[in-house]
């Protein structure tokens, strides 16, 4: 058995408990927590300055693109970020797999516990199935060509198949609204009942100009590539009337990838249809690519199931949650670290049903971790992260 002390401790199933003392096994199993010092003295106390929490989830990577950090230009905006991309991966010289594993190793180090990666193709199976990190592979597909929804989505499926035969969790999930034909969406969601489902949603003006108003930097883009746009530009209606709402019932568990630009009434709309609606934020890679972060205030005002996502090393530092919280109470000091907490801790659990992990809860092991340089229960261009299980 181990006891640990610590100047706070947020348990987030409970309030938190300054100068409290968390009694966990000696594999990470929470015994009980409280604010009554041991009497016994057969156990050495480890005594900690600083916010001691569960481990984080990081609800939305792209682990598969670890090698392009450093290689794509800021503030480009997502029209011209999106263009990139293709060119960019080409010019990558940093080994894939070298790469795959220094991600995954970065995010245990931060206190990561569980992510869920953007898969695209299986180059990071191998990684995953080492790795201490609980991991669930959203295997993204996109294609505009009605003709190849049948191709694609039997590629898609392949992918799925083999994370599941390696015993790794997966499933069959869209891109973002822009990048689907009807037909491809249809097959993605029939192939998906009853599992986890992702999407990259409203994370720029230029995809509410497209469905809105047929315009904008995207439909640019896509016109100039010649691709078929057709089911989106005239469409009248958010892309969300597009892409989710005819599709998916009511008890669909879904996570909204950006929303940077969602509005209130994107909000409502999704919150009114879905029970299970979670909203994940990417600050560090919104303001990377767009200098835009999400109204947080309006978020917290809805009352939204919110979580937390790193993105990916082409858009941002560090595969860190800990920076993210801190670049969103920066901007949004009057947001608790409690509440940033529950965020990228207890939120991201629920999500994909980790009832062991996200809090202190008796019988959990959630991963412990201590955030360092802190200024009261306040966070600071300083906080860092120590691993403690």
């Amino acid at each position: 058995m181990r006891i640990i002390q610590a100047s706070y401790i947020i348990p987030l199933n409970a309030a938190p408990i300054k100068n409290g003392f968390l009694f966990i096994e000696d594999d990470g199993t929470v015994i009980h927590l409280t604010d009554i010092a041991p009497i016994s003295h057969d156990f050495e106390v480890e005594v900690y300055d600083g916010i001691v929490c569960p481990g984080f989830v990081n609800t939305h990577c792209h682990l598969e693109l670890s090698n392009m950090k450093d290689l794509m230009p800021e503030a480009t905006g997502l029209p011209e970020f999106v263009s990139q991309i293709p060119t960019r991966r080409n010019e990558c010289i940093l080994d894939s797999v070298a790469s795959i594993i220094s991600g995954d190793k970065e995010m245990i180090a931060a206190g990561i516990v569980a992510v869920g990666d953007i898969s695209n193709t299986t180059d990071t199976l191998e990684v995953k199935k080492l790795s201490v990190i609980k991991y669930h592979s959203f295997v993204e597909i996109f294609g505009l060509d009605k003709n190849q929804a049948t191709t694609l989505l039997a590629d898609g499926l392949k992918v799925v198949g083999d994370y599941q035969r390696a015993e790794l969790s997966a499933s069959l999930v869209p891109h973002a609204p822009y990048s689907l034909s009807p037909a491809l969406l249809e097959g993605i969601y029939f192939n998906s009942k009853d599992q986890l489902l992702s999407i990259h949603h409203q994370e720029t003006p230029s995809e509410n100009e497209m469905f809105l108003e047929s315009k904008g930097d995207l439909a640019d883009l896509f016109r100039g590539k010649g691709l078929d746009i057709s089911s989106q530009m005239g469409f009248g209606e958010n892309s969300s009337h597009y892409s989710l709402l005819p599709y998916l019932p009511k008890e669909q568990k879904v996570l909204l990838v950006h929303n940077t630009c969602s509005e209130a009434s994107d909000i409502e709309q999704i919150e009114s249809h879905f029970e299970n609606a979670y909203w994940c934020t990417c600050p560090k890679a919104n303001w990377y690519i767009e200098r835009a972060l999400p109204d947080y205030d309006l978020w917290l005002e809805k009352n939204l199931k919110i979580t937390v996502g790193t993105d990916s090393l082409a858009s941002n530092d560090t595969l860190s949650i800990l920076e993210e919280i801190k670049l969103i109470q920066t901007n949004f000091p009057h947001i608790s670290t409690e509440t940033l907490l529950e965020w990228a801790c207890k939120n991201g659990a629920a999500f994909f049903g980790y009832s062991k992990l996200g809090s202190f809860t008796a019988g959990n092991k959630p991963g412990i971790i201590l955030i360092e340089n802190i200024d009261g229960m306040m966070l600071t261009e300083n906080s860092k992260v120590k691993v403690l299980v």
